[in-house]
């Protein structure tokens, strides 16, 4: 993809033009050519392939031009890689429950079919496609259909855990003019290098129906999974992941989590899928935060202000600015916790790791320093900041608080940060772009230079 710069951004008193800009990371052992904690980096964001997917295809069709570059140009090792990853870890560490998703794999098809079949055939297409370019029985093996349907539900039958570092950071800011900005790191495992090489930016849109499309980014070993996307003068989305326990939520047994998806209760995809197809904000708020879920999960929701031909009397003037908010949503079926985008003279901005945002600051609640940490620095930074600072803060790279040696050492850009993000779902004037992608991995010698050893 081309690069894009935010030129003429009404709500932001410079210029964003990211790709100048170096940025100094501290990497682990396992991230980067096997270096040392503590040398440091440069990277320069590299810029994701681009796509264009027509949803009014059938969904065994709508992704093969996609699939046909991709294999081409890559091959099917990278998919072989995750996918393998994916498939030992789930054995390894949740043995029971996964020999149960084996014995009872056609079941868990059958009623993810019920709630997602276009999302269901998808991942047949990608499977039978992977397996059509494989080039040993291993490789083979590991595209079955059976296969590549367990690692695309890795999420929906097994809990987040406790991560040592927790997964993804999400904020949404209003800018002093009133118009909101959402912006995210993207972090996931296993092997981010690998899920960074099959990264992709992709605009949805209908062929036929011509209903209104969106983007997003995405890794082309979930190709149904939309957690980062924008519908322009709309809304934007972002999907955090809950800390709820290790295993099942709640310890629930995996027939119990079987019999939950039985019954109708969405899987993530599911529920982004209705989020992103609804036709304006207050539509997927609704949508978001009324929805049975199967397993825990954070929506982080922005838009601009309501119509005011929606308004009646006083509250006419009461949502002239940019909306947001983060949806906890709980796979235990009790409510739904909502938390706005405070009020302008109230607050400006919300930030959502992978805890709940009432739980304090505490090694045990994993990614809750990394919270406190981004807070503090836009605090310092001020709401009238150039947006530019105030999106740096998803590459801060110091442990928080100083001195922070536990598990949760606070960190924001971590070594499983795939990509960052910038959206503005109220848009910009022409010619300004209203969506920016700093992908970070995977890091090559094209995109990372070793500098000199410094301790931290």
């Amino acid at each position: 993809a081309t690069l894009r710069l935010f030129s003429a951004l009404s709500m932001v008193p410079m210029q964003f033009a990211r790709c100048g800009a170096l940025l100094a990371i501290v990497m682990k052992a396992q991230c980067i050519n096997g270096a040392s904690s503590s040398e440091q980096f440069q990277l320069h964001p590299d810029q994701p392939a681009r796509y264009k997917i027509d949803l009014d295809l059938p969904a065994g069709q709508r992704w093969a031009h996609v699939l046909a570059d991709v294999l081409q140009r890559i091959g099917v090792q990278p998919f072989h890689d995750y996918f393998a990853a994916v498939l030992r870890r789930l054995q390894t560490n949740y043995t029971d429950s996964f020999a149960f998703l084996q014995k009872h794999v056609a079941e868990w098809q059958h009623a993810y079919a019920n709630v997602d079949r276009d999302a269901l055939a998808e991942v047949y297409a990608f499977a039978d496609a992977l397996r059509a370019y494989a080039q040993s029985d291993d490789e083979r093996q590991t595209f079955e259909r059976d296969q590549v349907f367990m690692v695309q539900i890795m999420m929906e039958w097994m809990n987040i855990g406790t991560p040592r570092n927790g997964e993804c950071t999400s904020v949404v800011v209003r800018r002093p003019s009133g118009a909101v900005a959402h912006f995210r790191n993207w972090d996931f495992g296993p092997l981010p290098n690998v899920l960074g090489m099959l990264s992709a930016e992709v605009d949805f849109f209908f062929g036929d129906s011509k209903r209104r499309g969106f983007r997003c980014l995405l890794a082309l070993t979930h190709p149904n999974k939309w957690t980062t996307c924008m519908k322009e003068d709309s809304f934007s989305i972002s999907l955090n992941a809950r800390e709820y326990g290790s295993g099942h939520e709640q310890g629930r047994t995996p027939a119990a989590e079987l019999a939950r998806l039985q019954a109708g209760a969405l899987p993530r995809v599911a529920l982004l899928r209705k989020v992103m197809l609804a036709d304006s904000y207050d539509t997927a708020f609704t949508v978001a935060a009324t929805a049975r879920v199967l397993t825990s999960m954070y929506i982080i929701l922005a838009g601009p202000a309501e119509a005011r031909a929606k308004l009646e009397g006083a509250l006419a003037t009461s949502t002239e600015h940019g909306r947001g908010a983060v949806i906890t949503l709980s796979g235990n079926g009790s409510s739904v916790d909502v938390l706005p985008l405070p009020e302008p003279g109230v607050g400006w901005f919300l930030v959502q790791t992978n805890v709940d945002h009432w739980l304090p600051a505490a090694q045990m609640s994993a990614s809750s320093y990394r919270r406190e940490h981004v807070k503090t620095i836009l605090k310092t930074l001020g709401q009238d900041a150039p947006l530019k600072n105030l999106y740096d803060v998803l590459q801060d790279q110091d442990v928080f608080p100083p001195g922070n040696s536990g598990p949760d050492d606070g960190r924001i850009f971590r070594p499983s940060t795939i990509a960052s993000v910038l959206m503005l779902p109220q848009g910009v004037p022409a010619p300004g772009e209203p969506w920016s992608v700093s992908l970070w991995r995977p890091a090559t010698s094209s995109n990372v230079q070793r500098m000199p050893t410094l301790m931290v």
